[in-house]
């Protein structure tokens, strides 16, 4: 029998190679990681910044467009119940001599008749408890706009906040909770905002103490809340990620609240901290917010308000007219009649009869009229009604809508890496990484965004 074969020896150069190319990979992905922290610690802030910056003259727009749109002008013309004796003194024109005739208590029904009490409410055209809708759409905002200002004296916070808390919106700053009332209005008013990264402007709320003022400026005006003491001599609480019973709006103490919310501890989302502060003094008026269909509505009854108002006299004036349909007319066309007992029935509806006369003629064909006028505002009830919020936010857990996008955009820096490397090999490696470092680092750039929009952000 011959001797075995000897078993093949790996080169010592393939070995040398594989430890070299591992080596490599190591600390290029110990580069990448690098990068990564780099890019959310200071790059993100930069981009915050820049965000800020724009969102500091729009909200100084804002506040300069909003003056001269006041929520209080429409209540003005609320004032004018002075016009109201001017057609008393017009009012002679009815000759009230031949009543007086018959007895002087006929002399007073006709002198009421002719007094226009609805003249003077429709004489406002605005509403005078719903804003200008110009100055509400300013309220109001869309997600991503500046809404309001706070200032955190003490821990050195001066941000503007925008609507909503999703990835996008945190990342200009800090960001309020749609579900709830606007800061300055009654209720509980929720911002989120970030402790680490783009821009941190809540970095440091575990520093605030009981009766630390937080400063919240809207167009509504300029509102101050106190922090409540939450433990041992601080003014946070921490609660887990689904204590989101934080944002509810059924507090019986302390109703009308800001509560301020981040991710804890710091460069981590394990767990949220909580900062309640109490609004000092009377909130601000809270108005509906307007909905497409809700604007549709308001719209209808602006153009059809006389409509309205006769159809709404219409129902008061039907009842009446069941007992007798002349009494209708007598009030009106008939001064002068000697019947006692019919003009009491008129007088305590001289204002509901007298611009309803018309419609009152019409027989029981109106009735099924009135049942569509009440179904009318129970379409904005439902736009009131606000559903609490299920989450801390978007913006703080994370977008898992990121992920296939951060594939991408790693598979294609991965690309350009392995390209430098064989360009290197086959041509000058000084050259070949020259040429492409500056791809590489717009591509990673864009892999960065996208793995922290999917990642919880701090």
């Amino acid at each position: 029998m011959g001797s075995p074969t000897p078993a093949r020896r790996i080169p010592a150069v393939t070995v040398a190679r594989a430890l070299g190319t591992l080596g490599k990979t190591v600390i290029a992905l110990g580069l990448m990681v690098l990068l990564f922290g780099i890019f959310q610690l200071w790059g993100t802030g930069i981009f915050e910044a820049r965000a800020q910056h724009s969102l500091d003259s729009e909200f100084a727009d804002l506040l300069e467009a909003s003056n001269s749109l006041v929520p209080a002008a429409p209540a003005a013309p609320i004032a004018p119940p002075t016009p109201a004796p001017a057609p008393t003194s017009a009012a002679p024109e009815p000759t009230v001599e031949p009543p007086d005739e018959s007895s002087p208590a006929g002399s007073t029904t006709p002198t009421a008749t002719p007094i226009p009490t609805p003249a003077a409410t429709s004489e406002p055209v605005g509403d005078p408890v719903q804003p200008d809708p110009a100055w509400l759409a300013m309220l109001y905002r869309d997600n991503g706009s500046a809404i309001a200002r706070i200032q955190i004296p003490s821990i050195n916070v001066d941000k503007t906040v925008v609507e909503g808390v999703r990835v996008g919106d945190l990342r200009k700053g800090p960001g309020h909770y749609p579900a709830t009332p606007l800061p300055g209005q009654a209720g509980n008013s929720a911002i989120a905002g970030h402790r680490t990264t783009y821009g941190a402007p809540f970095g440091d709320i575990d520093e605030l103490l009981p009766g630390d003022e937080m400063i919240i400026t809207t167009i509504q005006g300029e509102f101050t809340y106190r922090v409540l003491p939450q433990g041992q001599g601080h003014g946070h609480l921490i609660v887990a990620p689904t204590a989101v019973e934080v944002l509810d709006q059924d507090f019986s103490v302390h109703p009308n609240r800001l509560t301020l919310t981040a991710c804890h501890p710091k460069g981590s989302a394990r767990q949220r901290i909580i900062v309640v502060g109490e609004l000092v003094g009377e909130p601000a008026p809270t108005y509906p917010r307007p909905s497409q269909g809700a604007v549709q509505i308001a719209e209808l009854v602006t153009e059809n308000l006389d409509e309205a108002t006769d159809t709404e006299q219409t129902v008061t004036a039907t009842p009446d007219s069941e007992p007798a349909d002349a009494s209708a007319s007598a009030p009106t066309f008939d001064p002068e009649s000697t019947e006692p007992a019919e003009r009491p029935t008129p007088a305590p509806e001289p204002t509901e009869v007298a611009a309803a006369a018309p419609p009152a003629t019409a027989p029981g064909e109106d009735q099924p009229d009135p049942t569509p006028v009440p179904e009318a505002p129970e379409e904005p009830e439902e736009s009131e009604e606000e559903v609490s919020a299920s989450s801390f936010g978007e913006g703080l857990d994370g977008d898992s809508d990121g992920l296939i996008p951060a594939i991408l955009w790693g598979l294609a820096a991965l690309a350009i890496w392995f390209f430098a490397l064989f360009a290197g090999r086959r041509w000058k490696r000084l050259p070949a990484y020259s040429l492409s470092v500056l791809p590489f680092l717009i591509v990673m750039f864009m892999a960065f965004w996208h793995i922290d929009r999917v990642l919880p952000s701090y």
